[in-house]
């Protein structure tokens, strides 16, 4: 009996609950929050531990009508008596430096309050590297809010344009950084809840190629090699598997230390990258070329050992030859999707640039300072330090 009191209790509850919830949403129309992010500086971008450092701005708009009378020179504003956004960035692992203020700004006789952060972090990023080290990855800042979508709705600010500083990026060397940022809508839920709300969020992200260059010149060309000597181990007597089968050997230990050597540069993921692909190809072509020696002597006559040994020698080039040639031209087609679809974003954000600040994107154009506002009251002391 006390099992069945408690659970009519809780169904009672949970009604009430959900229909003051109802009530509530009727009362509070839903605000529309306005969002812009400034990647003012990008650091270490570690594809082992899966994150990055990084130093943003990020700015939040909504409507405040309490403050429309409220004078615009005014530094007496209690911004606890008001409405707030409750903006949260969702994958920050640590931070360093957090700063946070408000102002209000006044356009056309209504008030808008301007909610801003400055975080220096390191962010938690899923790395896709199926094309590693031929990606190109998303470098994002997911932003959320702990009200429920049913009060906020978060959209991407229409009168200010957001950023990524390419001249500030430590690891150019390493990365290319476009110049675009690009918001993606999401929503999440929170399981722990009582009751469980949806909470509306936007993925900010920007994107960085990664330079392959140090890994084609010290593992892809050094593997090519490798497994390109194998076909010298034809010059030896097939009548002498064992010096044939000691060389092929030893290339096979090389290819082993080279894959251990990948392995140690990106997270244990499930699936195979393009280097994972490319070196596990060459050891097995090492390992039929291995096979192909030991049963070469196994043919008794002369003349028909010879010429068997003589087709494999040419089958093995040609395989080498075609495995070479379908690995580029795998790696130009996928990369190229990528960076096509990277470009379209980018041009789609060259648009939007123009059509917010009414002139052309340029590469070397300096990025407007972020924190430059038209009409701000209150923090003007905390805004000028951080100038």
């Amino acid at each position: 009996m006390v099992i069945i009191g408690v659970n009519l209790y809780t169904t009672y509850d949970t009604q009430h609950l959900a229909r003051d919830i109802q009530q509530n949403s009727r009362n509070n129309p839903q605000r529309q929050v306005f969002i812009k992010v400034s990647f003012l500086k990008i650091g270490e971008i570690d594809t082992l531990k899966e994150n990055f450092s990084a130093d943003v701005y990020i700015q939040s708009r909504w409507r405040e009508p309490q403050l429309d009378k409220q004078a615009a020179n005014s530094t007496d504003i209690d911004w606890k008596a008001y409405w707030d956004a409750k903006i949260k960035v969702q994958n920050v692992l640590s931070e360093t430096r957090h700063d946070h203020w408000k102002v209000l700004q006044k356009e056309n006789g209504e008030a808008f309050v301007i909610d801003k952060q400055r975080i220096k972090a390191t962010f938690a990023e899923n790395l896709e590297l199926l094309l590693f080290p031929f990606d190109i990855q998303d470098l994002s800042v997911n932003v959320s809010t702990e009200h429920s979508e049913a009060d906020v709705e978060l959209l991407e600010e229409i009168k200010e344009i957001s950023s990524v500083h390419t001249e500030t990026f430590a690891k150019q060397q390493e990365w290319h950084l476009f110049e675009f940022v690009e918001f993606t809508p999401k929503v999440s839920t929170k399981e722990y809840a009582n009751t469980k709300y949806k909470h509306p969020g936007l993925i900010i992200s920007c994107n960085a190629r990664r330079r392959a260059g140090f890994f084609v010149w010290n593992v892809l060309l050094i593997m090519t090699l490798i497994s390109s000597l194998s076909i010298a181990t034809f010059s030896v007597d097939r009548h002498k598997p064992q010096n044939r089968l000691q060389l092929s050997f030893t290339l096979v230990l090389t290819g082993v230390a080279f894959k251990f050597v990948a392995n140690q540069t990106i997270p244990k993921i499930s699936y195979l990258t393009q280097l994972d692909r490319y070196i596990l190809g060459s050891m097995t072509f090492l390992y039929l070329v291995c096979i192909w020696h030991s049963i070469v002597v196994l043919i008794s006559d002369e003349d028909d050992g010879n010429t068997a040994d003589k087709w494999a020698f040419v089958t093995f080039i040609i395989l080498f030859s075609i495995f070479q040639i379908a690995f580029f031209v795998n790696v130009l087609i996928q990369g190229y999707r990528r960076w096509r679809h990277a470009k379209t974003i980018e041009e789609k954000y060259e648009e939007k640039y123009k059509n917010i600040c009414g002139e052309k994107m340029s590469p070397k154009k300096k990025k407007s300072n972020p924190f430059k506002k038209m009409v701000t009251v209150g923090s003007i002391a905390l805004s000028s330090k951080l100038l």
